[in-house]
């Protein structure tokens, strides 16, 4: 932390020439400032910003602060969210359940930021339809190993951009490690690739995709999977056609009730996005379907499930950045001032997960949500200690102590996720 957010960003600051004279302003007191402003209070106004830019070394008003939002602001925090990722921070490992069968457990999603249309040139957007719909949007991308809590890979890029071609999901795998993807990654080509690595993947299956049997038969999955409600399936199968990758389905027939949820979130997209539902996407909405390269004496039918369903950890993580740190919404409508409350407010979410990866990811039953409280609570006091180190280990000590009590309670009757990763409940 010292190093990145006091001597790097110091540096950057001289580099990108946001910083010209120190005694009138640092660029580690204006990242340090900012980032524990964000991260206490996502709305915080310019006077709360000048007062934690001046508790983190360097006295300012509030309307200097203002005009300090300018292109080499966005510039300099810019640069400093690519130093911050070269920072590899991890979390003790989990060594037991089922996470402990892979090197590593790889969750990898991507979430849209949409901007205001006169940053198109920054980053572009699709436009289109939808209430998304926007010419200015940048994707955040993540590749997250759930087993030591590391952010394996974090890249920006335009809204625009394929998911197949971010880093996220372009970077090599390591063996022994599986990869749990969304179906925005789904290429038959890529997961045979991640095969030849002497990896696993895990994924949803997607509506068009031929699957075979082992004779090289095309199997009519409507007619084919369990018709009785909590039936299952998993037998080995070939996908595509003239791929025919060789893998697991693994599948469930679902409740009524859960069908029908299915189907108005497949409307409500559908309405989104001013077109038709899909009459192959709403009957196979009827299923759970999973395919998998993971050898069944590896993971059995039920694991295969709890792991599939592990997936939506990636999407709570963006929950946390979204709805606790907010680095999707600005109180300004100037373009650099934006552009600057993201790229801090990221900058703030990075160091928050730094601070979870450190006081709780050891304890499986950790709340992210119970914990973020807590770490909101101590922004200014990180933020003031710093400089010192003694003052900043102290800090992160207390922090530690008082993250330690943010876990969730078992659950008998429902077991929480956690239980369900442990292997005597699979």
């Amino acid at each position: 932390m010292q190093t990145l957010l006091r001597t790097r960003a110091n540096e950057l600051a001289w580099e990108t020439g946001f910083m010209e004279r120190e005694r009138v302003l640092t660029g580690s007191s204006f990242v340090v400032g900012l980032i524990s402003a964000w991260q206490a209070d996502p709305q915080v106004s310019l006077a709360g910003m000048s007062q934690a830019i001046g508790n983190a070394g360097t006295p300012i008003s509030r309307q200097r602060v203002e005009q300090r939002f300018d292109a080499r602001a966005v510039i300099f925090l810019r640069a400093m969210v690519e130093a911050s990722l070269q920072v590899v921070v991890k979390g003790t490992p989990v060594d037991t359940g089922i996470l402990a069968r892979f090197t590593r457990v790889e969750l990898t999603d991507s979430s849209i930021i949409t901007l205001p249309n006169v940053l198109h040139t920054v980053w572009r957007g699709s436009g289109g339809f939808g209430e998304q719909a926007s010419t200015a949007a940048v994707k955040v991308s993540v590749r997250w190993n759930v087993r030591d809590g590391q952010l394996d890979t974090l890249s920006l890029s335009d809204g625009i951009t394929h998911d197949r071609q971010v880093a996220a999901h372009q970077n090599p795998v390591v063996a022994g490690s599986l990869h749990i993807k969304d179906l925005g990654y789904f290429k038959l080509d890529d997961f045979e690739k991640i095969g030849q690595q002497g990896a696993y993947w895990l994924t949803r299956y997607k509506i068009g995709t031929s699957v075979l049997d082992e004779q090289g038969h095309e199997i009519d999955l409507e007619t084919w999977l369990p018709q009785k409600v909590g039936q299952r399936l998993d037998i080995p199968v070939h996908l595509g056609k003239q791929k025919q990758l060789p893998c697991r389905l693994v599948a469930e027939r679902l409740p009524p009730a859960s069908v029908q949820q299915r189907h108005e979130r497949i409307q409500e997209i559908a309405r989104q996005n001013q077109s038709v539902p899909s009459q192959r996407a709403l009957i196979l909405a009827q299923w759970t379907i999973y395919l998998t390269n993971v050898p069944d004496t590896l993971l059995n039918t039920e694991e295969v499930f709890i792991l599939g369903r592990y997936r939506w950890q990636i999407e709570l993580l963006f929950k946390l950045w979204k709805s606790d740190l907010q680095i999707d919404t600005w109180n300004t409508t100037n373009p650099y001032r934006i552009l600057c409350e993201f790229y801090g407010k990221l900058l703030a979410a990075i160091v928050t997960h730094w601070f979870l990866l450190l006081g709780c990811w050891h304890n499986p039953h950790r709340s992210l949500r119970q914990a973020m409280p807590t770490i909101q609570g101590l922004a200014w006091q990180w933020a003031n200690s710093l400089a010192q180190l003694p003052l900043l280990e102290h800090m992160l000590r207390s922090l530690c102590r008082a993250l330690s009590h943010c876990q969730m309670d078992r659950s008998q009757r429902f077991p929480r996720h956690f239980q369900l990763l442990e292997s005597e409940f699979a």
